[in-house]
């Protein structure tokens, strides 16, 4: 998806690039038709901002979710690692008696 992004963008800005080019040399019917080229690259860059802009905000609610999780595994370690020494002090007083 990155890449199709990253094309998206160029071909928008190649398509606003090319227009200013085209559009100092056409006659008034030209230009209007180069207006509505470049109203479209940038709706087209507008949508790919906002998509772009959507993704990034998955990517932090991945980002805060893989850490919860990371947080709880190491909590939930530390609790084994709790129970097992628990389990051994148990296991050596019923030896001991």
């Amino acid at each position: 998806m990155t890449e199709n992004l990253k094309n998206l963008l160029k071909v928008s800005a190649l398509g606003l690039s090319m227009a200013f080019v085209v559009g100092c040399a056409a006659t008034a019917d030209e230009e209007d038709e180069m207006m509505m080229m470049v109203q479209d690259a940038q709706a087209t860059a507008d949508q790919a901002l906002s998509v772009a802009e959507e993704a990034r905000d998955l990517a932090m609610d991945a980002d805060g979710t893989a850490r919860a999780a990371q947080y709880q595994a190491n909590r939930n370690e530390q609790r084994i690692e709790e129970l097992d020494e628990k389990i051994d002090r148990m296991f050596e007083r019923s030896m001991a008696k």
